[in-house]
């Protein structure tokens, strides 16, 4: 094409059940000049460019910036439009990606108020109050940062320019510049497109919000990183429009998320596959494939398989990502396979999303009879929000799950055994331990439980910034097992019958084996810290005493419980009223109940080699989340759904003192008060349903 040719328009009707929808292309010469300059009147925009370079020295990058522009609602006070950059830099050869994800803390600040009060989005809002109130008060977690400086924009000519960063057009040229994440290399590039632009009108995840979308497939990039010129070739794209792609409603509703494809084919021809998706079902809304020739008219392809032959799930994230795809176009025919060089090109990003992947792939498979190779750009946008807490929970609870299985198998196998006891001077006999552990252990193991304990270990050492990966059988195994030792005991103590919805243990398999099951169960799990590999001397040091110190608490924290109920009587609950039972009862709380889970707690700081501060911190944290823990099942006790199980009231009916019964005996009128005191002293009203 030569500059000044009047642009190629192309309307393609797309196939659909009213038949009336279509997308418009217009193709423009590479050497005509298009202002890609901010359009401020659409709510969300942004400038999108990646690419790869090689220099002598440097060998091969392939990088990626975006810079999103978004419009505060019109009820805010933000002073102006807000920016945030996404900024990535891939070394294939060592497979390190180093990222940048910054906004503007007084926008940002204005938009999470407004989000906070709204609520108008499918995800968790009680995970949406609880990010944004962190947010607030603690600003987001590293690599995540809100700076105080603004961007600065220019329109005619067209110049963004924030801190390090810097995007100006100057005629059919971009300037991009950046430094490299990490080591602040300066990367200072020329691109000059080579393709036409493509100006694509009618894409989204429904056809009646699609947003406008500008895309310079190829350009030449020449340039400096550090003092060494380099080149290489990038991707340009600039697109506007309403919140369509992210939300069903203009005000909300269901968050959307999209998969992308950019292929520039060593045959000449360039590629945009995408496919949007309804996040909380996963299911396909709307899915394109255009095909872009310099001399051909652009193609558009709807009936085509995408389908994720390869998932990569983030150490830090725990977001499941398809990092490989299959393509298959019928009507070419193609087929085609993209799969990331690296799994790890996951960038965090402020907000519910929590992290996009965008990273490099290679391309393989074959058009028609011939093979088809290139390069690509695979993003991967949405997989991250969190619909619904309990779901999210469920993942680490299964793998947690699994690490206790594996180290304590639900069947004892010989070489199992060998490895608990050591081998055998004469010979083992591993059915015994089958039959009085394992079995029984199980048993109680397998009813309903809630492993929250070792959850909220894993996930304070992620908050405290170390990946949970290498330590989750010593997170999941250590406070479980133990865990469950103690409520067999207690059960015994108690003269239970009934544990999670079946016999107690004890009942179930005889006193004898209870108990030693219980304490097997006690000493057991601590051989993790003598074996694991990562753990240095004094950190095994410190599980061992953090162990034996939680062990001790809830010892003493038992012998208040088993106090107060054997000498339950009226006149000693007046005398024990008058001498703080209700914190005495909370710190029996914090020995029995959050003891395990200020040692989880422990355990991560040491783990994360945490300053005091924020060992106090969690530890605080911890004893509080343990102490709640146990006024909610207190309140629990008294569900009239469980009823019909004649579990109701449980607490009151085996003469429990609990936080829950103490303060009602303070509130409650006085004649309530003398009656409730009345049916708890008495061993035949409280053993009376109906009472």
């Amino acid at each position: 094409m030569v500059a000044g040719r009047k642009a190629e328009r192309h309307i393609v009707p797309l196939q659909n059940k009213k038949n009336t929808d279509t997308i418009v292309i217009t193709k423009k010469s590479a050497r005509s000049a298009t202002a890609e300059r901010p359009l401020f009147n659409n709510f969300i925009e942004w400038w999108f460019i990646h690419g790869s370079f090689t220099g002598p020295r440097s060998g091969c990058r392939h990088f990626m910036a975006s810079i999103f522009r978004y419009r505060p609602p019109a009820s805010t006070q933000s002073p102006s439009d807000g920016y945030y950059l996404l900024l990535s830099v891939l070394n294939p050869a060592t497979g390190q990606n180093s990222v940048v994800s910054r906004g503007e803390k007084e926008v940002v600040d204005t938009l999470f108020k407004q989000e906070k009060k709204e609520k108008r989005i499918n995800l968790d809002p009680r995970l949406i109050e609880a990010y944004v109130g962190e947010l607030q008060s603690s600003g987001p977690p590293p690599p995540i940062s809100l700076e105080n400086e603004r961007a600065q924009v220019t329109v005619d000519p067209f110049s963004l320019v924030w801190k390090d960063f810097s995007l100006v057009q100057s005629g059919t040229t971009f300037r991009i510049r950046f430094c490299e994440p990490g080591n602040g290399m300066p990367c200072d590039f020329s691109l000059n497109p080579i393709s036409p632009r493509y100006h694509i009108e009618g894409i989204g995840a429904s056809f009646d919000r699609p947003m406008a979308y500008a895309t310079y497939p190829r350009l030449e990039l020449t340039g400096t990183f550090g003092d060494e010129e380099v080149k290489g070739s990038a991707w340009f794209d600039h697109q506007w429009g309403s919140a369509s792609w992210f939300l069903s409603q203009p005000s909300g509703g269901n968050v959307f998320g999209w998969d992308w494809v950019g292929i520039n084919g060593d045959d000449g021809s360039d590629w945009i596959i995408l496919i949007f998706r309804d996040m909380e079902s996963r299911k396909i809304l709307n899915k394109i494939a255009i095909l872009f020739k310099d001399h051909d008219p652009p193609r558009v392809f709807q009936k085509f398989t995408a389908r994720p032959i390869r998932f990569w799930v983030s150490e830090k994230t725990h977001i499941r990502f398809p990092v490989g795809w299959r393509f298959e176009i019928p009507e070419i025919p193609a087929k085609i396979t993209i799969d990331a060089i690296t799994d790890d090109q996951e960038i965090p990003v402020l907000g519910f999303m929590r992290a996009v992947w965008e990273g490099a792939a290679a391309v393989s498979g074959t058009i028609g009879d011939h093979p088809f190779t290139g390069v690509a750009r695979l993003e991967l946008h949405g997989y991250g929000y969190i619909i619904d807490f309990n779901q999210y929970l469920q993942f680490h609870v299964n793998r947690i799950d699994e690490c206790i299985r594996s180290f304590f198998p639900g069947t004892m196998t010989t070489a199992r055994y060998r490895q608990f006891v050591g081998s055998p001077w004469w010979r083992h006999e591993v059915t015994a331990c089958n039959d009085t552990i394992t079995r029984p252990v199980w048993d109680l193991m397998s009813r309903k439980k809630k492993y929250w304990r070792p959850v909220v270990s894993t996930l304070l050492l992620e908050a405290l910034g170390v990946s949970s990966e290498k330590y989750r059988m010593l997170l999941s195994v250590v406070p479980e097992l133990t865990h469950t030792g103690t409520l067999i005991i207690d059960d015994i103590e108690d003269n239970a019958t009934i544990r999670r919805g079946d016999a107690c243990i004890h009942k179930k398999y005889g006193l004898d084996v209870a108990i030693n099951a219980a304490n097997i169960l006690y000493f057991l799990p601590s051989t993790l810290y003598s074996q694991h590999p990562d753990l240095t001397d004094q950190q095994r040091l410190d599980f061992y005493k953090i162990t034996l110190d939680t062990f001790i608490k809830g010892h003493f924290g038992q012998a208040q419980d088993i106090f107060w109920t054997k000498n339950l009587s009226e006149k000693n609950i007046a005398a024990w009223s008058c001498d703080h039972l209700p914190e005495k009862i909370l710190q029996m709380y914090e020995f029995k109940t959050a003891a395990p889970a200020i040692a989880a707690a422990e355990a991560s700081c040491i783990l994360a080699e945490a300053d005091r501060t924020t060992r106090r911190a969690c530890v605080s944290f911890a004893r509080a989340l343990g102490v709640s823990f146990q006024i909610t099942n207190d309140i629990h006790s008294f569900d009239i759904s469980l009823q019909q199980e004649g579990r109701c009231g449980e607490d009151l009916a085996s003469g429990k003192i609990t936080y829950v019964i103490v303060r009602a005996l303070e509130l409650l009128s006085t004649s309530d008060s003398d009656r409730l005191r009345r049916i708890l002293c008495s061993f035949r009203l409280r053993k009376n349903p109906k009472t």
